[in-house]
Protein backbone atom coordinates (compact mmCIF):
# COMPACT_ATOMS: atom_id res chain seq x y z
CA UNK A 1 0.00 0.00 0.00
CA UNK A 2 1.40 3.46 -0.62
CA UNK A 3 2.13 5.98 1.97
CA UNK A 4 -0.83 7.96 1.45
CA UNK A 5 -2.99 5.33 1.74
CA UNK A 6 -1.52 3.35 5.10
CA UNK A 7 -1.42 6.45 6.80
CA UNK A 8 -5.16 6.67 7.03
CA UNK A 9 -5.49 2.55 8.79
CA UNK A 10 -4.64 2.37 12.04
CA UNK A 11 -1.65 1.04 13.75
CA UNK A 12 -2.70 -2.16 14.60
CA UNK A 13 -4.24 -2.34 10.94
CA UNK A 14 -1.15 -1.62 9.17
CA UNK A 15 1.59 -3.74 11.22
CA UNK A 16 3.10 -5.97 9.41
CA UNK A 17 3.74 -8.14 12.15
CA UNK A 18 0.85 -11.29 12.19
CA UNK A 19 -0.90 -10.70 15.69
CA UNK A 20 -3.66 -13.16 16.48
CA UNK A 21 -5.83 -10.43 16.46
CA UNK A 22 -8.91 -11.16 14.44
CA UNK A 23 -11.96 -12.95 16.06
CA UNK A 24 -11.99 -16.57 14.92
CA UNK A 25 -16.05 -17.48 14.92
CA UNK A 26 -16.40 -19.98 12.30
CA UNK A 27 -12.99 -20.09 11.04
CA UNK A 28 -11.46 -23.63 10.34
CA UNK A 29 -7.70 -24.69 11.30
CA UNK A 30 -5.56 -23.24 8.84
CA UNK A 31 -7.79 -20.13 8.35
CA UNK A 32 -6.51 -16.20 8.79
CA UNK A 33 -5.38 -15.16 12.65
CA UNK A 34 -4.68 -11.82 11.86
CA UNK A 35 -6.32 -8.74 10.59
CA UNK A 36 -2.97 -7.96 8.58
CA UNK A 37 -3.48 -11.14 6.90
CA UNK A 38 -7.16 -10.63 6.00
CA UNK A 39 -6.05 -7.44 4.67
CA UNK A 40 -3.19 -8.81 2.40
CA UNK A 41 -5.71 -12.20 1.20
CA UNK A 42 -8.58 -9.06 0.71
CA UNK A 43 -5.78 -7.19 -1.69
CA UNK A 44 -4.72 -10.90 -3.12
CA UNK A 45 -8.04 -12.07 -3.93
CA UNK A 46 -8.73 -8.70 -5.92
CA UNK A 47 -6.11 -8.49 -7.86
CA UNK A 48 -5.96 -12.00 -9.50
CA UNK A 49 -9.87 -12.01 -9.92
CA UNK A 50 -9.22 -8.33 -11.45
CA UNK A 51 -12.70 -6.96 -12.54
CA UNK A 52 -15.07 -9.75 -11.26
CA UNK A 53 -15.58 -9.83 -7.70
CA UNK A 54 -17.87 -7.60 -5.73
CA UNK A 55 -17.30 -6.57 -1.93
CA UNK A 56 -20.09 -9.25 -1.27
CA UNK A 57 -18.79 -11.69 -2.95
CA UNK A 58 -15.51 -12.18 -0.73
CA UNK A 59 -17.19 -12.19 2.93
CA UNK A 60 -19.22 -15.23 1.93
CA UNK A 61 -16.59 -17.20 0.07
CA UNK A 62 -14.36 -16.79 3.16
CA UNK A 63 -16.58 -17.49 5.64
CA UNK A 64 -18.11 -20.45 4.10
CA UNK A 65 -14.65 -21.63 3.59
CA UNK A 66 -14.23 -21.07 7.03
CA UNK A 67 -11.14 -19.45 5.90
CA UNK A 68 -12.13 -15.90 7.87
CA UNK A 69 -14.52 -14.41 10.16
CA UNK A 70 -16.97 -12.67 7.85
CA UNK A 71 -17.21 -9.75 10.06
CA UNK A 72 -13.92 -9.29 10.14
CA UNK A 73 -13.94 -9.31 6.16
CA UNK A 74 -16.40 -7.16 5.78
CA UNK A 75 -14.78 -4.62 7.99
CA UNK A 76 -11.48 -5.11 6.25
CA UNK A 77 -12.95 -3.98 2.73
CA UNK A 78 -15.03 -1.17 3.93
CA UNK A 79 -11.19 0.31 5.63
CA UNK A 80 -9.89 -0.80 2.33
CA UNK A 81 -12.44 1.09 0.30
CA UNK A 82 -11.78 4.19 2.87
CA UNK A 83 -8.76 4.08 2.30
CA UNK A 84 -8.39 4.17 -0.94
CA UNK A 85 -6.67 1.17 -1.80
CA UNK A 86 -9.10 -0.65 -2.93
CA UNK A 87 -11.72 1.41 -5.67
CA UNK A 88 -15.35 -0.01 -5.96
CA UNK A 89 -17.24 0.88 -9.87
CA UNK A 90 -20.57 1.75 -9.94
CA UNK A 91 -21.41 -1.59 -10.63
CA UNK A 92 -20.09 -2.78 -7.20
CA UNK A 93 -16.54 -4.28 -9.25
CA UNK A 94 -13.69 -4.20 -7.05
CA UNK A 95 -10.05 -3.36 -8.14
CA UNK A 96 -6.56 -2.38 -6.70
CA UNK A 97 -4.89 1.34 -7.47
CA UNK A 98 -1.87 1.59 -9.47
CA UNK A 99 0.28 1.91 -5.99
CA UNK A 100 -1.15 -1.28 -4.61
CA UNK A 101 -1.31 -3.66 -7.66
CA UNK A 102 2.83 -3.26 -7.46
CA UNK A 103 2.94 -3.77 -3.58
CA UNK A 104 1.16 -6.89 -3.68
CA UNK A 105 3.57 -8.36 -6.29
CA UNK A 106 5.76 -8.13 -3.05
CA UNK A 107 3.76 -8.90 0.00
CA UNK A 108 2.10 -11.80 -1.46
CA UNK A 109 4.92 -14.24 -0.38
CA UNK A 110 4.19 -13.57 2.92
CA UNK A 111 0.41 -15.31 2.85
CA UNK A 112 1.38 -18.92 2.83
CA UNK A 113 0.46 -20.38 -0.83
CA UNK A 114 -3.02 -22.61 0.91
CA UNK A 115 -3.88 -19.11 1.94
CA UNK A 116 -3.38 -18.29 -2.03
CA UNK A 117 -4.95 -20.63 -3.95
CA UNK A 118 -7.88 -21.39 -1.21
CA UNK A 119 -9.09 -17.67 -1.32
CA UNK A 120 -9.17 -18.07 -5.35
CA UNK A 121 -10.69 -21.12 -5.28
CA UNK A 122 -13.16 -20.18 -2.80
CA UNK A 123 -14.25 -16.85 -4.65
CA UNK A 124 -14.41 -18.31 -7.87
CA UNK A 125 -16.72 -20.84 -6.55
CA UNK A 126 -18.89 -17.97 -5.62
CA UNK A 127 -18.70 -16.59 -8.61
CA UNK A 128 -19.62 -19.56 -10.80
CA UNK A 129 -22.74 -19.97 -8.34
CA UNK A 130 -23.88 -16.72 -9.02
CA UNK A 131 -23.52 -16.96 -12.62
CA UNK A 132 -25.41 -20.22 -12.37
CA UNK A 133 -28.05 -18.75 -10.45
CA UNK A 134 -28.40 -15.69 -13.15
CA UNK A 135 -28.91 -18.32 -15.78
CA UNK A 136 -30.57 -21.30 -14.61
CA UNK A 137 -33.65 -21.54 -12.53
CA UNK A 138 -34.99 -23.23 -9.13
CA UNK A 139 -38.16 -23.12 -7.87
CA UNK A 140 -39.90 -25.02 -5.17
CA UNK A 141 -43.73 -25.25 -4.70
CA UNK A 142 -45.99 -27.16 -1.94
CA UNK A 143 -48.06 -30.12 -3.24
CA UNK A 144 -50.35 -32.54 -1.76
CA UNK A 145 -47.54 -34.71 -0.46
CA UNK A 146 -44.63 -32.82 0.12
CA UNK A 147 -42.73 -30.33 -2.34
CA UNK A 148 -41.76 -29.85 -6.29
CA UNK A 149 -38.71 -28.96 -7.40
CA UNK A 150 -38.61 -27.84 -10.62
CA UNK A 151 -34.95 -26.85 -12.40
CA UNK A 152 -34.28 -25.25 -15.00
CA UNK A 153 -31.19 -24.95 -17.56
CA UNK A 154 -30.96 -22.60 -20.22
CA UNK A 155 -28.87 -20.21 -21.83
CA UNK A 156 -30.44 -17.04 -23.24
CA UNK A 157 -33.67 -17.86 -25.29
CA UNK A 158 -32.51 -22.13 -25.53
CA UNK A 159 -33.90 -23.97 -22.77
CA UNK A 160 -31.99 -27.36 -22.51
CA UNK A 161 -33.86 -29.08 -19.61
CA UNK A 162 -36.56 -28.59 -17.76
CA UNK A 163 -36.95 -31.13 -14.26
CA UNK A 164 -39.64 -31.87 -11.93
CA UNK A 165 -38.25 -33.87 -8.26
CA UNK A 166 -40.09 -34.89 -5.28
CA UNK A 167 -38.92 -33.65 -2.02
CA UNK A 168 -40.57 -34.81 1.08
CA UNK A 169 -39.31 -31.86 3.43
CA UNK A 170 -38.64 -28.04 2.57
CA UNK A 171 -35.11 -29.27 3.90
CA UNK A 172 -34.81 -31.65 0.98
CA UNK A 173 -36.16 -29.35 -0.96
CA UNK A 174 -33.69 -26.79 -0.23
CA UNK A 175 -31.16 -29.22 -0.79
CA UNK A 176 -31.68 -30.36 -4.19
CA UNK A 177 -31.87 -26.50 -5.08
CA UNK A 178 -28.67 -26.26 -3.69
CA UNK A 179 -27.14 -28.63 -5.08
CA UNK A 180 -28.72 -27.95 -8.73
CA UNK A 181 -27.41 -24.33 -8.48
CA UNK A 182 -24.17 -25.35 -7.62
CA UNK A 183 -22.98 -26.45 -10.66
CA UNK A 184 -26.48 -27.00 -13.17
CA UNK A 185 -23.75 -28.60 -15.84
CA UNK A 186 -22.81 -31.81 -13.85
CA UNK A 187 -26.86 -32.43 -13.49
CA UNK A 188 -27.27 -31.88 -17.26
CA UNK A 189 -24.36 -34.11 -17.80
CA UNK A 190 -25.74 -36.76 -15.66
CA UNK A 191 -28.75 -37.01 -17.23
CA UNK A 192 -27.95 -37.10 -20.36
CA UNK A 193 -25.16 -39.85 -19.56
CA UNK A 194 -28.05 -42.03 -17.96
CA UNK A 195 -30.05 -41.86 -20.68
CA UNK A 196 -27.42 -42.93 -23.18
CA UNK A 197 -25.45 -45.19 -20.95
CA UNK A 198 -27.25 -48.31 -21.94
CA UNK A 199 -26.60 -47.68 -25.86
CA UNK A 200 -24.25 -49.50 -27.70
Amino acid sequence: MDEKNIEKLSENEIDPRLHFDALMGGVKDGGLRSVNSIYLTVCYIVENINGKVTKEVIPQAMSEGGLANYFEVTDAIGKLIKSGTLIENEDGVLSLNKNTRADIELVEKDLPYTVRERSIRLVQKIIAKEKYRRENEAEISKNENGYDVILNISDGDTEYMRLKLFASTVEQAEMIKEKFLTDPAKVYEAVISGIFQNEE
